[in-house]
């Protein structure tokens, strides 16, 4: 072989070489793994967790055979208990402040139709030992808690008057005590211990101010307030560390000047709530008549509203009462 072959040959072999080592288009057979995906937080089960609430007041008219409907037909009690009790299995409240609670009324309510589920407790306002209107008959305030959810810690009550601790004395122009009320006037209250959200402490203040004294109903306002921080140890309500709800029938509209301390102490439901209701009636007078003196006020600075609510469904009767219940939901 030539020197010129051999050369030639040698050129194409090295020729070959560098062919071989470029690089190609290279396709992965292999899928690669997916992107690694975070798992949602859990709610945490130490303090700073969250749980939805929904609490109503309801002013269930005090048992009578005389209330009618407007066209005629009876809204007694014994009528209007199979409805009431309807909408309490249908809206399961997780707490009611009751108002206008008569001995048979305060039987129903603590009887076996609620006491599987509800906790209850009331105190006649005619009572100087603050005895269960079932024992002692007249009238009251009451209060229901869920048992499932709640674990009581206490429950006391107190007069709404100078002496919170000593019922009123009749007055010669037939008031009661030094705020001359038409009645006497009693709060009733509950601690709680919140089994859904890490045994958080709910104070619930349900009550009844006066129909007819717009002093005593103010000198009520600022008395609640008081009592409230006092029995909380809270000194400023809006921004409590516990939850605190103080609801009921304050005869009066929430713009008042006799609401004016509730209204610089705690938050309104039925300004903060969402809902279609705002402007809805909670007293209807068996429809008879209509206004907003039904009112939700509470404290918690880890409360965020949700729905505010007042009841008008259909359970079988124009109304379950000459008042509506009203309800609040919220996120706490």
């Amino acid at each position: 072989m030539t020197r010129s072959i051999r050369l030639f040959l040698s050129l194409i072999l090295v020729h070959a070489a560098i062919i071989a080592c470029v690089p190609k288009d290279v396709v992965n057979p292999v899928t690669p793994p997916p992107a690694p995906v975070t798992p949602e937080p859990e709610e945490p089960d130490t303090p700073g967790g969250t749980a939805s609430m929904t609490i109503c007041t309801f002013n269930i008219r005090y048992a009578n055979t005389a209330d009618t409907y407007p066209n005629g037909s009876s809204a007694a009690w014994s009528v209007r208990a199979p409805a009431v009790k309807q909408f309490i299995d249908t809206a399961k409240p997780d707490l009611i402040g009751l108002q206008e609670v008569r001995k048979e009324q305060s039987n129903f309510f603590s009887s076996s139709y609620f006491n599987s589920e509800y906790g209850y407790y009331d105190v006649c306002r005619d009572s100087s030992s603050g005895s269960s209107v079932a024992n002692a008959g007249g009238e009251g305030v009451g209060v229901m808690y869920l048992k499932s959810r709640f674990e009581l810690v206490q429950k006391d009550f107190f007069w709404l008057d100078n002496s919170t601790r000593q019922i009123p004395a009749k007055n010669a122009d037939g008031t009661y005590g030094a705020w001359n009320s038409a009645c006497r006037r009693v709060t009733v209250y509950v601690v709680l211990k919140d089994k859904k959200n890490n045994d958080a402490l709910v104070y619930f203040f349900p009550t009844h101010y006066d129909h007819k004294s717009a002093d005593a109903r103010k000198n009520s306002a600022e008395l609640m307030v008081s009592q409230m921080k006092a029995l909380t140890k809270e000194t400023d309500l809006k921004n409590s560390s516990k939850l605190i709800i103080h609801v009921g029938d304050l005869n009066t509209t929430s713009d008042s000047s006799e609401l004016k301390p509730l209204n610089d102490s705690m938050e309104y439901a039925r300004l903060t709530g969402s809902g279609t209701d705002r402007n809805s009636a909670t007293f209807n007078g068996f429809g008879k008549s209509s206004s907003i003196i039904d009112h939700i006020y509470y404290g918690c600075k880890s409360l965020k509203p949700g729905k505010y609510w007042v009841e008008g469904s259909n359970y079988g009767l124009p109304y379950l009462s000459d008042h509506n219940p009203v309800l609040f939901q919220f996120e706490y």
